[in-house]
């Protein structure tokens, strides 16, 4: 199983309890914007504010998901058929979702 700083320097208890709590908060505050951003006629924003909110909600959902499966890998170790920890790929989607929140927000500004 692949480890990471965190796996290693954090106990396991706190990896469990910090991660599920952040993974369920910020999860929470991201689905709002990634819902605004898909439901038609939610709002009659123009597409650049429609593409800020999706950006920063794909974003916010991508950290949840991240701390939800250092959790689950804290709650499997030690078992023969543990989860392994987020890869790279996890960070690479949620720096493009804040990258696209930031383009489309300096759009917005400037427009």
């Amino acid at each position: 199983m692949k480890t990471t700083a965190l796996m290693t320097t954090s106990p396991r208890q706190r990896r469990i309890t910090w991660g599920f709590g952040l993974a369920i908060a910020i999860g929470m505050i991201g689905i709002g914007p990634l819902f605004a951003s898909l439901w038609p006629g939610f709002d009659h924003s123009p597409w650049d504010v429609n593409t800020m909110l999706l950006g920063l909600g794909v974003g916010l959902c991508t950290i949840a998901y991240i701390f939800g499966r250092i959790a689950v890998a804290a709650v499997t170790e030690g078992r023969r058929r543990a989860v392994a920890p987020p890869t790279s790929r996890a960070f690479w989607v949620a720096g493009g979702g804040f990258a696209l929140a930031v383009v489309c927000l300096m759009i917005a500004v400037s427009g």
